[in-house]
């Protein structure tokens, strides 16, 4: 394998990170995609000594990519993954809850000298981490718990949903958060609510108490969290069901709960949280202004852009688009060119015309299937993160992408910064673009 060497330029930043770690606890790094952050971030672990560092990522597939560079760099490596991808059995997160566990033949005790017949395990990912779970007939999810605890590694690579745990159980002295921009805009859960009323009627609840409960998301949600086993209990007699109440379990943790009435949809926002007072490094293409403007912030400029128009002739707001709607509608008709995707809140679709594909109008197909005309999307809908836009010649963006009021106001109580929300879930929309 070829040696990891850093170019100058990287050099003067993996300095500046350190230095930043030492002084204040905390450093923030802005560099375009393929500049190589991650290279860089490695170097700075090595030169700040800082072992274990819990580096965490939004996806396994990035988990895999900072596992190989860190062996590169001769760095002890675990790459991690959840309960549900390890399991042999392929249990899902219900079965988990009805205690699956107890009884399955691979939940025994482990300790250092058995693991002496399989080889070092200096490198391990989760792949790895199941095959010799499976040899050893022994739990995979086990195995990496006693492995993230006893081994001494450099690095423990983890997705962002096991941090909290990781730092009970690792006791970090550095964390590495790369793509933070993940980190500002809360996991969007959403349960159809005609599949939840059904839901509830089978728990024995009449209609109108169900009704009632749905149009009260906060006393639902106490509600639900009494009747966890009960769930359990009516996904064993219908496996119909199953979809739902996975997903109204994993709403659980969700801190924000309303219905979208336009959707007819519950949805919980989860605001993702590290919670460890350890020194820190964020990474990012895009990095939130509130870190932006920060002394700690190491920006590396880009050499080239994207040509944004902002259009600023109309306020997109529900009472102006009541009161001028023909007037904006025509406005606005004049960027809907065949090629065009469009993002857009409910509220503002009523400014487009019928000539349109709509979202709920794709099925089975993606945007790109619809390349030569003007497709519309939901600015929190399925396509969320982005599409790719190399099929599209023009992206429009009506309105600034904001939850209902009452929702941001829930949202900044709990320390979301509503520029950070804008900024992030516009980039967000448009990310395919600039990565």
């Amino acid at each position: 394998m070829a040696e990891l060497r850093l170019r100058e330029d990287q050099k003067g930043v993996v300095e500046k990170i350190i230095d930043a770690l030492r002084r204040s606890g905390y450093a923030a790094l802005q560099a375009p995609t393929g500049w190589g952050k991650t290279v860089t971030a490695l170097f700075a672990i090595k030169e700040f000594k800082a072992r274990p560092t819990l580096w965490l990522e939004p996806r396994l597939a990035t988990e895999l990519h900072v596992y190989q560079h860190a062996i590169s760099l001769g760095l002890r490596a675990l790459a991690t993954a959840g309960r549900e991808k390890l399991c042999l059995n392929n249990y899902t997160t219900i079965d988990f809850m009805r205690g699956v566990c107890h009884s399955c033949k691979y939940n025994r005790l482990i300790t250092l000298d058995e693991l002496g017949d399989f080889g070092a395990f200096a490198y391990m990912d989760f792949g790895r981490l199941r095959e010799v779970g499976e040899s050893m007939q022994l739990c995979p999810y086990r195995l990496q718990s006693f492995m993230e605890r006893y081994y001494g590694y450099d690095i423990i690579i983890a997705h962002f949903g096991r941090a909290g745990k990781l730092v009970k159980s690792v006791k970090p002295r550095l964390i590495v958060v790369d793509e933070a921009h993940n980190t500002v805009l809360p996991v969007v859960h959403r349960v159809d609510a005609r599949a939840l009323r059904l839901l509830l009627e089978r728990l024995g609840f009449e209609e109108g108490e169900a009704i009632r409960l749905i149009r009260s998301p906060e006393s639902l949600r106490v509600v639900l969290r009494e009747l966890v086993d009960t769930l359990i209990y009516a996904v064993n007699e219908d496996g119909d069901l199953k979809p739902v109440v996975e997903e109204l379990l994993t709403m659980m943790n969700a801190q924000v709960w309303f219905l979208d009435e336009t959707e007819e949809s519950l949805v919980g926002l989860e605001v993702p949280s590290i919670g460890a007072n350890v020194p820190t490094l964020f990474m990012s293409a895009t990095l939130p202004p509130s870190l932006l403007s920060t002394a700690n912030t190491i920006v590396v400029k880009r050499g080239w852009s994207v040509p944004i128009r902002i259009d600023d002739r109309f306020a997109l707001t529900m009472e102006n688009i009541e009161r001028r709607k023909g007037e904006i509608a025509k406005h606005v008709s004049k960027y809907l060119e065949p090629g065009t995707v469009v993002f857009a809140t409910l509220s503002r679709e009523a400014l487009l015309s019928d000539e349109v594909v709509w979202e709920d109008e794709l099925g089975s197909k993606t945007p790109c299937d619809y390349r030569d005309e003007v497709v519309v999307l939901k600015s929190f809908g399925r396509f969320n993160e982005g599409v790719n836009l190399d099929c599209f010649s023009r992206l429009v963006i009506l309105g600034l992408p904001l939850l209902p009021p009452n929702v941001m106001r829930r949202l900044r109580a709990r320390g979301v910064d509503e520029g950070d929300f804008i900024t992030m879930k516009t980039v967000q929309l448009i990310g395919r673009v600039i990565r």
